[in-house]
């Protein structure tokens, strides 16, 4: 067995420690249907809140100032297991994308990673399952990685 991945890891390489990228991961979620959004984005006069809740849910872009606001708007918060750290990692950090996917899908963001390294955010991953589709934020990590169909349907499992 002593394929090059193995004969390129360290000593301290183990799959349970943090990833060289991020020491916490974040992950937020908001269980929504289309119908609902689809409620909101119709109605006339929307609250403060609900503007808020559709311009996460949909926006192209990521807007790390709205990051405190995620649970008053509907999101859930829960830690990531360190356990998870190295597969999310590799999915996002250390490979190659293959596929230039494109989606004709309207996309709904109701999954959201926010990777911190010494309790900074150092990143954000906004993601559609659904479309599979993906916006990110860094000034530090390089996203480029993920984004392959297969990528959505192994991270989907890690986080749920």
């Amino acid at each position: 067995m002593g394929g090059t991945d193995s004969a390129n890891r360290s000593k301290d390489d183990n799959p349970i420690t943090a990833s060289a990228a991020f020491d916490s991961l974040e992950h937020y979620s908001i269980d929504i249907d289309l119908f609902k959004i689809g409620e909101l984005e119709d109605k006339n006069n929307k609250s403060k809140k609900e503007q808020l809740l559709l311009s996460v849910l949909s926006g192209n872009q990521v807007n790390i100032s709205l990051l405190p606001h995620l649970k008053e708007i509907g999101y859930a918060s829960n830690l990531v297991d360190k356990s998870l750290y190295r597969p999310i990692d590799s999915l996002f950090f250390f490979k190659a994308r293959k596929d230039n996917v494109e989606s004709s899908c309207i996309h709904e963001f109701r999954d959201i990673l926010v990777f911190y390294k010494d309790k900074e955010c150092v990143g954000v991953a906004k993601i559609c399952f659904d479309c599979k589709i993906m916006v990110s934020w860094s000034e530090k990590l390089n996203f480029a990685g993920f984004g392959d169909w297969d990528d959505y349907d192994k991270l989907h499992p890690l986080l749920r």
